[in-house]
């Protein structure tokens, strides 16, 4: 109920709005928190999007604090135009954390698709980097965000890019 009642607003506001292509982060896949719905799969059904590339952020058969149970989240990018290219890049982890927390902790990525828009090398790239690390995690993922970004910027190709930075601008 409540899931899809949010979903439904969200689809509205995009097929009003009909944006070519669209950064996603905390997507769900099959999580007890959103009744195991794959909300890729639901935003791609339910909006003019065609296309859509997912990369898991968080996945865990049982999460065993607040009741979270099974969980699949991650970066999504949907898109008018095909994506051709999908490719999930590891953010290095934290190291402030003892294993155990680690071990059910989320592991950080870069989503960079290659999307076939009409006359163009043309690239989305999405990110959600760390919000709490007291250690230089925050840095390393930024850093390397920025690295991919200036790689497609050297290489001539044209990009958009965005996400989740959990910082101040």
């Amino acid at each position: 109920g409540e899931v899809i009642t949010h979903l439904n607003d969200v689809a509205d506001y995009i097929n009003a709005v009909q944006p070519d292509i669209l950064l996603l982060q905390e997507v769900d896949t099959e999580s007890k928190r959103s009744g195991y719905l794959d909300q890729v799969q639901w935003l791609l059904d339910h909006t003019h999007f065609n296309y859509g590339a997912y990369a898991s952020m968080w996945q865990a058969q049982f999460i065993p604090s607040d009741g979270l149970g099974r969980v699949d989240a991650g970066n999504a990018i949907l898109s008018r135009w095909e994506i051709t290219e999908a490719e999930r890049i590891q953010l290095p982890l934290r190291t402030d954390q003892d294993g155990l927390t680690q071990y059910f902790y989320l592991r950080r990525n870069i989503l960079k698709t290659k999307i076939d828009v009409p006359n163009q090398d043309f690239y989305a790239v999405c990110t959600h980097t760390t919000a709490f690390a007291t250690d230089d995690t925050k840095q390393k993922h930024v850093e390397t965000f920025e690295q991919i970004l200036n790689d497609l910027n050297i290489g001539g190709s044209a990009f958009i890019a965005g996400g989740d930075l959990n910082s101040v601008p």
